[in-house]
């Protein structure tokens, strides 16, 4: 068989080339800053990937499984689509192959190839489920795509090791799962609201919610209705006890235990990604963000007429001092570790990533005002990520996510909505639009954060060569 060869120049930057979710050819790096699947220099460096024939179909067509599976599993753990798309990319070529990819949050489809783009051979397609990961299965995966990105595994090995990170047993029980949760209301409530009185009434909601949380786990048909019943039950408790008991207002107390509903996460992942031409990908991640944030409102609703109206009847309590925020950071850190399962050796660099994240959010907020300090935040979030996992191997999702949940203001979202609702004020719509622009600020500091550490210049040959699979130069982080 004649050989063909055309070498194609491509530099590959964050996001280049996407549109409506379609990623052809160029390899964005990932939120960290790493060009998934080469290692980083601090100089430009160039690669060469040979190419090869599928003269096997059978074989050809379980690879796209994998690389379906591997994507299907990578959505969950909270990456974004150009990172799942490169990455599927990096696997692929480490058998000989090209690929092309559609992504979007909700399913993906993969076609490999060995021409220019990966035209032609096999097509295979994944729906992607709405359970994410726990932390230790992104741990497990991460390791496994370090794997898959240093050699071609055999295909059978890669769906054992698929499979067992989709199986790995939850480490926490329904006990440590509920306190959990209650630490991370409490902590959130800290961050917010500190008021002496607020800690018991944040305890108690975020245990309450934290159980109807573990209800549904055990009931998949109760998942849709969760954030309308959990919402409903945090407001008419709040409603009822918040001012005659505690004498605090009820719209303090009604956020905190809703935090796992807040789609602060989202909201920061569609910006980004419409940012950079994923339009699909960004306008489904937006448009959840916003059904969620509706299911949330329904519920403040119908538990606002449960609950009635209990004003306060003394004066408000008075909030505890600046080192209340920073132990709402270490708790908000230290009940998402818990709840999720994270691996020991991942949580003192968490809790350190939230301090310090939390440390240059403020500090940047007394230098240029709090859409200053979010995007200050956000741009050193990524250098951060990478840094940690250079030197732990902690992935970059385990930093991102609760840094997210700290940083994005889903829930000044849901309470510009709530009080809007409740006490339709001027004031509560200036709420909505600070939540939008500190959104779109932390998403541009993230994007430019990733771009100060990308440094990458790729040289592709589409050379036909024997079907073993081709030398792929080594990969790391």
């Amino acid at each position: 068989m004649r050989k063909r060869r055309r070498n194609t120049l491509l530099r590959y930057r964050f996001g280049a080339g996407r549109k409506s979710g379609m990623l052809p050819s160029p390899h964005p790096v990932s939120l960290t800053g790493e060009p998934l699947g080469f290692r980083r220099r601090r100089e430009t460096s160039t690669v060469t990937l040979p190419a090869r024939v599928i003269d096997e179909p059978e074989w050809a067509q379980e690879l796209a499984d994998v690389l379906c599976q591997l994507g299907e599993l990578l959505l969950r753990s909270g990456a974004y689509t150009g990172e799942v798309t490169n990455t599927i990319q990096d696997v692929a070529a480490r058998y000989g192959l090209q690929v092309r990819s559609f992504i979007v949050p909700t399913g993906l489809l993969v076609r490999l190839g060995t021409q220019a783009g990966g035209h032609g051979g096999v097509i295979d397609f994944m729906p992607v489920p709405g359970q994410n990961l726990r932390l230790d299965q992104i741990q497990e995966l991460h390791a496994l795509v370090q794997r898959m990105r240093a050699e071609a595994l055999p295909l059978g090995e890669a769906h054992a090791a698929l499979l067992r990170v989709r199986e790995l047993p939850q480490q926490t029980s329904v006990t440590l799962g509920v306190l959990g949760y209650m630490i991370l209301t409490v902590g959130l409530g800290l961050i917010q609201h500190p008021t002496l009185p607020s800690l018991a009434a944040y305890a108690v909601l975020g245990a309450g919610v934290g159980v109807l949380r573990e209800i549904a786990k055990r009931h998949p048909a109760l998942t849709s209705l969760l954030p309308v019943v959990a919402a409903a039950a945090a407001t008419t408790a709040s409603m009822r006890w918040a001012g005659p008991l505690l004498d605090e207002q009820p719209t303090a107390m009604l956020i905190a235990p809703l935090i796992a509903f807040l789609p602060g996460t989202a909201l920061t992942m569609g910006a980004i990604e419409l940012a950079t031409g994923a339009m699909l990908s960004g306008i489904a991640r937006l448009a959840g963000a916003a059904n969620v944030l509706l299911l949330l409102t329904l519920g403040i609703l119908i538990g606002t007429s449960l609950g009635g109206s209990h004003p306060p009847t003394g004066p408000p309590p008075e909030l505890l001092g600046s080192w209340a925020v920073w132990a709402g950071v270490f708790l908000l850190g230290l009940g998402f570790l818990i709840r999720d399962s994270a691996p020991r050796a991942a949580a003192g660099w968490v809790l350190a990533a939230l301090l310090l994240e939390r440390a240059i959010q403020l500090a940047g907020g007394h230098l240029g005002g709090a859409l200053f300090g979010a995007f200050l935040a956000g741009m050193s979030l990524p250098p951060v990520a990478a840094y940690i996992a250079r030197r732990s191997g902690t992935p970059n999702q385990v930093i991102f996510l609760p840094s997210f949940w700290m940083l994005v203001p889903g829930s000044l979202g849901l309470k510009g909505v709530s009080d809007l609702l409740l006490t339709r004020t001027t004031e509560d719509i200036g709420i909505l639009i600070t939540a939008v622009l500190t959104v779109l600020a932390i998403a541009l500091g993230v994007l430019v954060g990733a771009n100060l550490l990308q440094q990458t210049q790729v040289e592709v040959s589409d050379e036909v060569t024997d079907p073993s699979p081709a030398p792929v130069p080594d990969k790391g982080l």
